[in-house]
């Protein structure tokens, strides 16, 4: 076979891998990824509360990209012997993930950074403050409730602060699941690719060879 149909042979070839590749991609279903922008949440003295002064207030920003929680507030006592813990909460379910514990400083203000963990599906609405002891064993929220508030990620649920369809707050029988669901998605999409190249390159020699 002559150079230059050997070269259309190859050229072919790719052809018919990039078009294979180009397929599955579009094919495959995609998993949706939070970006870096925080979610504000604001805090107030909401209908769930029932501790502390009604005039403290605050901001939670959620940055599930990177797993970042940052919580600013005034107006929260010092506590002796307590500590503030924040929480993420499924208002419906009851479900609750702890984002860590903190004070505030003497003159009432809190600065806080803490961890989210991966969460695959979204169903919390409700970010919360509580009062807890020290040290604490409980899996859960403790009944002091601060400042709070509610938030959107699917676009069903306001921020008014306030829900009159809530009664109260839920201990959770069980932690929800925390995993990354998203490693194992990226795992056999990496895989259905891998073997969509594979093939794409068994047919496009296939090919090659009967041009030859």
């Amino acid at each position: 076979m002559s150079d230059s149909r050997r070269a259309a042979s190859h050229a072919r070839v790719a052809l018919v891998v990039i078009a294979g590749i180009a397929l599955l991609v579009a094919a495959l279903p995609t998993t949706v990824r939070a970006n870096g922008v925080p979610t504000p949440v604001n805090l107030s003295y909401i209908d769930l509360s029932n501790w502390g002064p009604r005039d403290a207030t605050g901001v939670a920003e959620l940055i599930f990209a990177e797993g970042i929680v940052r919580v600013q507030a005034t107006g929260l006592p010092r506590l002796d012997g307590k500590q503030y813990q924040g929480w993420l909460v499924n208002s419906q379910a009851g479900d609750a993930i702890s984002v860590g514990r903190f004070n505030a400083d003497g003159s009432g203000k809190v600065s806080f950074k803490g961890t989210l963990p991966p969460i695959a599906n979204f169903g919390f609405d409700l970010f919360i403050i509580t009062v807890e002891p020290e040290p604490d064993e409980a899996p859960q929220p403790a009944a002091d409730r601060s400042i709070g508030g509610y938030f959107s990620l699917t676009g069903q649920r306001g921020l008014d602060g306030n829900r009159s369809d809530t009664g109260g707050l839920l201990a959770p029988g069980a932690l929800p699941n925390t995993g990354d669901t998203t490693l194992m998605t990226d795992i056999a999409r990496f895989g259905a690719l891998a073997a969509a190249m594979a093939l794409s390159l068994f047919v496009g020699l296939r090919l090659g060879r009967k041009q030859s």
